[in-house]
């Protein structure tokens, strides 16, 4: 991590398309490629061919290149698994990556490096959407069992180039200010190919994401940046209709996911060029998440020091998850436990590809 700590806000200029005063090129390219961003250069490497090293502007269009051929034996293997679907009468949800594939432009299907892709069928479709796609080829690589919370299942083929993620909710739900009806609403139907599927409007999508950083992933208590799913935000905030800011954040519940969502949008729009809405405050909190998640990505051996910041807001989470609890099992508690603690300090040590 160290060795390319220093490339952060560059890389980030060069996704805005300035070129980056004294570049270490070698860093750029390395954090770009830990980030699972580099295709993403594609855009800044044809304006500014002449400022760019040759070995830098050939590896970044030819990985472009060569995710542009990947990313359409997705798109190939999206409608089959979608097609084969809608034949037993199932019209499945597509999330993250997958929505993105199958919305965003032609010319930028190459920009996002993907490794699966994520499709919702409802609870009572699971079994008929598993055995219709072990039809097509497809076997479990991995299925939760009943230790766990949430049920999803990673299904794999041979010669595919990524795996499908099967899940049977939307993740994070639970987060989000929303009846049924009220999610409903927020989805639409688009067509794919031969095939039909349901996409979430913009504002569903970026929580999706958000929700998936900053809670699945842990990245609001350990400060970690996700650049890649940045990158995705701002790729929503620019098409046609944008992120409704105001409808995003009454989406949301409680105070804790509130300031998660917060800190998202604002380091992103401390890093890219994306405007902070001018009659939307900048609240404490959500400031002082991304001071925290820059200066760790700067300085990495501050990730200890810094990390009892997710004490700030540690009573936010235990009003959050009351609600779950039995009234004998809540307790006010002014730290969290020990194996929570641990926990945090394990994921501190670590820099899983795509965090930083």
């Amino acid at each position: 991590m160290a060795s390319f700590s220093r490339a952060l806000l560059p890389l980030c200029a060069c996704f805005r398309g300035e070129i980056p005063p004294r570049a270490d090129w070698t860093a750029l390219i390395a954090l770009a490629n830990h980030t699972l961003t580099t295709p993403s250069l594609i855009a800044f490497v044809r304006s500014h061919r002449a400022a760019i090293p040759e070995e830098v502007a050939a590896y970044a269009k030819e990985l472009h290149d060569r995710n542009a051929i990947r990313n359409d034996r997705l798109s190939a293997q999206l409608e089959e698994a979608v097609l084969a679907l809608n034949g037993v009468g199932i019209t499945p949800l597509l999330i993250k990556g997958a929505a993105m594939l199958a919305t965003g432009r032609q010319s930028d299907r190459a920009l996002r490096l993907m490794s699966d892709l994520d499709l919702i069928v409802r609870p009572d479709q699971v079994h008929t959407a598993m055995t219709t796609l072990a039809a097509i080829g497809y076997s479990i690589d991995y299925e939760t069992d009943g230790r766990h919370k949430k049920w999803y299942a990673d299904l794999k083929r041979p010669l595919d180039v990524g795996m499908i993620d099967l899940h049977n909710e939307l993740p994070g739900h639970s987060f989000l200010d929303q009846t049924p009806d009220g999610l409903r609403s927020q989805l639409r139907m688009i067509r794919l190919g031969a095939a039909n599927a349901l996409v979430p409007s913009p504002e569903l999508q970026a929580l999706v994401l958000v929700m998936h950083d900053q809670f699945q992933d842990y990245g609001y208590w350990t400060g970690s940046i996700d650049l890649r799913h940045l990158l995705d935000l701002r790729a929503l905030n620019a098409a046609p209709g944008g992120i409704r800011w105001d409808v995003l954040m009454t989406m949301v519940s409680g105070t804790l996911v509130r300031n998660a969502v917060e800190t998202q949008l604002l380091l992103l729009t401390t890093l890219f060029d994306v405007k902070w809405p001018a009659h939307h405050p900048k609240r404490p909190v959500p400031r002082l998440q991304v001071w925290r998640q820059l200066l760790q990505a700067r300085f990495p051996r501050t990730r200890y020091p810094l990390l009892p910041m997710a004490l700030l807001d540690l009573g936010s989470h235990h009003r959050a998850t009351a609600g779950s609890q039995a009234p004998g099992e809540r307790k006010r508690r002014w730290f969290p436990k020990l194996s929570t603690l641990r926990l945090l300090m394990s994921l501190s040590r670590r820099y899983p590809t795509g965090k930083i």
